[in-house]
């Protein structure tokens, strides 16, 4: 799933919250439900392109929204809730809401993880790439080197429910990681300090 719909695309400069959760989170939700019958249960897999932004937004929300945003037991319920409940106080950080509706992707993610045990249900950040929707913001790194997540996700081992950085290690929902810095440890409550240069 690679939908994207936000910053500084031509397309987003009209959209609102509202349409940028449809195309960034319910988007991908009604795909894989549509398609996960055609998925090969043996070895098929299911990959969410997120963004650094999801995380981003999660680090400056406050524990509580962190944790049900993270679970691993959450349900599409309780995520869309949250959601909506986000939009309705006006919480919908950097590019109306982009940041946020990446997050709950990763949150679908887990819902899916645990609803298709038999495929491996992953999220990754492809990095910060310089395209169109970036024009502006001063990305630097090539698409070609916004593939590494992408081929590790598709093609290396990974744990379904996990969230991949843009070199490819496991990163934290709630909290950026940098490239090149260690692999997240799964801890509750992960140190900035630790994640980032």
């Amino acid at each position: 799933n690679n939908a994207g719909l936000g910053l500084a695309q031509d397309e987003a400069a009209g959209s609102g919250v509202e349409q940028i959760l449809n195309t960034n989170f319910l988007g991908p939700k009604r795909v894989t439900e549509a398609m996960v019958e055609l998925i090969d249960p043996a070895e098929g897999r299911v990959v969410n392109t997120s963004s650094g932004g999801a995380s981003m937004w999660l680090k400056k929300q406050d524990p509580a929204l962190k944790a049900t945003m993270s679970n691993p037991e959450v349900t599409f319920e309780e995520l869309d809730k949250t959601i909506k409940e986000q939009v309705a106080a006006g919480n919908l950080g950097m590019g109306n809401g982009y940041g946020m509706s990446k997050a709950a992707l990763n949150g679908l993610t887990l819902v899916h993880a645990r609803a298709f045990p038999h495929l491996k249900v992953v999220a990754l950040s492809p990095g910060f790439i310089d395209t169109p929707m970036t024009r502006g913001f001063n990305a630097r790194l090539t698409p070609e080197q916004g593939c590494v997540s992408s081929l590790v996700c598709l093609f290396s081992e990974v744990t379904s429910g996990y969230y991949y950085g843009s070199d490819g290690l496991r990163s934290p929902f709630t909290m950026t990681r940098d490239p090149g810095m260690p692999a997240y440890e799964g801890e509750d409550d992960p140190a900035q300090e630790k994640y980032s240069r």
